[in-house]
């Protein structure tokens, strides 16, 4: 029986090379120094963060969530960040800008050239693509 090899390139949970190998898979695992261990973290936040945008019902939803926040967790203990550290700008965000509580949906700005917030978008055009 020919033996297959897939490319897995990320970061996976602590416990998961022993459940493969416990399966029958050869692991090829390394630990990862600060910096790729940041860059993987960031990977995975997009990972977890398109997982949860995929979700199609209320427990698939909670468990995504869980995996979202234990990377958001692992990348604040990296940088030595506590919950304490987030959660305390999170509630000055919250003061100035306000939460999410009232929905709103923003379809379009517009700004007469010149202005620092056009500048803003201008440097920016594959997050805010100009509109006729």
């Amino acid at each position: 029986m020919a033996r297959l090899r897939f490319r897995v390139e990320k970061l996976i949970r602590d416990h998961l090379p022993q459940i493969m190998r416990d399966q029958g898979l050869s692991v090829f695992e390394r630990q990862l120094s600060d910096a790729d261990f940041d860059a993987a973290l960031r990977a995975k936040l997009a990972e977890e963060a398109a997982e949860v945008a995929a979700s199609k019902d209320r427990e698939d939803l909670a468990w995504e969530l869980a995996d979202l926040s234990e990377v958001i967790q692992a990348l604040a203990n990296l940088h030595g960040l506590t919950r304490e550290d987030i959660e305390t700008r999170r509630i000055a965000k919250r003061a100035e800008r306000g939460g999410f509580d009232q929905r709103i949906y923003n379809a379009a700005v517009e700004a007469d050239e010149g202005l620092p917030a056009a500048d803003y978008y201008l440097a920016r055009p594959d997050q805010y693509p100009r509109q006729p």
